[in-house]
């Protein structure tokens, strides 16, 4: 499956980078996320709107399961597997959006990733809601301009708003993020090794996508 991104969705992907990790239970972690999202449907009326959406991915998924950012072991390589974040409801930014993205995906809803520097956050848009999810930060909603005091806190530098900034980041290019924080953990762990074969499993994923 390697390469072929753009064209399967995202949970698999994710999954095929968590198997780098240790052995994955594929149809568990899905049925997951197929769970999550009929519990958010149930409490959706029929023509529901963005904000109804919103109120209930975040009654179920932050105030019932309690899905938030590990912040006691954020480096660990089990916040980069997605399997582990199902389990554990702790993750990274980017791990914990594609749990968000992959569930709205079961509800036909459009949210997307947004590659902030030092942040990974969710966009819903669907023309008439427009809003920022931070997902580490147990569901947040922000605006343009929160999010960029969001990038100044953690990096320092107050950044211009334009429209690349905000704009949704491809499939492929969530996954390289993912693959890099992976390997930024194993070599924090000083396990290069690992790292190395990570950074393999991407350039082949390069090269035949």
């Amino acid at each position: 499956m390697a390469g072929q991104h753009d064209a399967l969705h995202l949970d698999q992907a994710a999954l095929e980078i968590a198997a780098l990790v240790q052995p994955v239970d594929t149809a568990a972690a899905l049925s997951t996320l197929d769970q999550w999202a009929a519990l958010i449907g149930e409490l959706l009326p029929p023509a529901s709107g963005g904000a109804q959406f919103l109120g209930a991915a975040n009654q179920v998924l932050f105030s019932e399961l309690g899905l938030r950012g590990d912040l006691t072991d954020y480096y660990s390589p089990a916040n980069s597997c997605l399997d582990q974040v199902l389990l554990r409801r702790r993750g990274l930014p980017i791990t914990l959006s594609i749990v968000y993205i992959e569930v709205a995906r079961r509800l036909l809803r459009p949210v997307y990733g947004i590659g902030l520097p030092a942040h990974f956050v969710c966009l819903y848009n669907d023309g008439l809601v427009k809003v920022f999810v931070d997902v580490f930060d147990r569901g947040n909603l922000l605006t343009e301009s929160d999010c960029l005091d969001l990038v100044e806190a953690l990096t320092g530098r107050r950044l211009e708003p334009s429209p690349l900034l905000f704009a949704p980041v491809s499939a492929s290019q969530i996954l390289t993020r993912m693959v890099n924080n992976l390997c930024a953990s194993w070599q924090r762990a000083g396990e290069a090794d690992k790292a190395g074969q990570a950074g393999l499993w991407l350039k082949s994923a390069r090269s035949s996508g």
